[in-house]
């Protein structure tokens, strides 16, 4: 098998393994409220997961004890776009490869 193919299936076969991921951020999140004696007490942390779809932001709440797995899910998701990365430059070293063929 060419070299450049089993570059390209060893990673495919690490994204096929990869169970969930995510893109985005985790942000802590706190707010200010002022109480009834004047004081201001601030509030949280409240945990949000952002991320860019389609142009756009989205923010998602995430419950203190799922944090741990959005946590883990985001980790993975670098993963995967360190994979996607590789693959790409796999299959570029294809394309350039089969330039040089068609000029000979």
């Amino acid at each position: 098998m060419d070299p450049l193919e089993q570059k390209k299936q060893a990673v495919l076969n690490q994204l096929m393994a990869i169970g969930t991921a995510r893109r985005g951020q985790l942000s802590e999140q706190y707010f200010a409220r002022k109480a009834a004696d004047g004081t201001v007490r601030r509030t949280g942390p409240y945990y949000v997961w952002q991320r860019w779809v389609a142009g756009r932001k989205h923010s998602v709440r995430v419950p203190a004890d799922a944090i741990a797995q959005v946590k883990a899910e985001l980790a993975q998701g670098h993963q995967v776009q360190k994979l996607f990365d590789k693959l790409f430059a796999v299959m570029e070293q294809a394309a350039i490869r089969g330039d040089a063929d068609i000029k000979k």
